[in-house]
């Protein structure tokens, strides 16, 4: 998750220091307003941006949370079936001593 965060971050920092060359430089062919409008295609374009990657960070941190909670879901029940059996197991013991009990009577 780090990781996506610190991509996303050396992203910005390169599209800035793209774009903050014509933003602290204008040329004569940009007017202030073309400046302003570029500024805020840039500051929407990053916002929406930012917003992207939270949503599908969000989206594969809940996604992680549910295989987690499958596979608790699934050692629980290999838990409990392995106990069952020992149940069972130590039953039939307990049924096979009675019954050579019962017959060496």
């Amino acid at each position: 998750m780090k990781s996506k965060l610190y991509k996303m971050l050396l992203i910005l920092i390169l599209m800035l220091q793209v774009w903050g060359i014509y933003l602290m430089y204008p040329s004569a062919g940009f007017v202030s307003s073309q400046l302003v409008v570029l500024g805020l295609f840039v500051t929407t374009g990053l916002t929406a941006g930012v917003f992207c990657m939270m949503f599908l960070l969000d989206k594969s941190s809940s996604s992680a949370r549910m295989y987690k909670r499958e596979l608790e879901k699934e050692s629980i029940s290999s838990t409990e079936s392995a106990s069952q059996i020992k149940v069972l197991e130590s039953k039939i013991e307990v049924l096979e001593k009675a019954l050579e009990q019962a017959l060496n009577k």
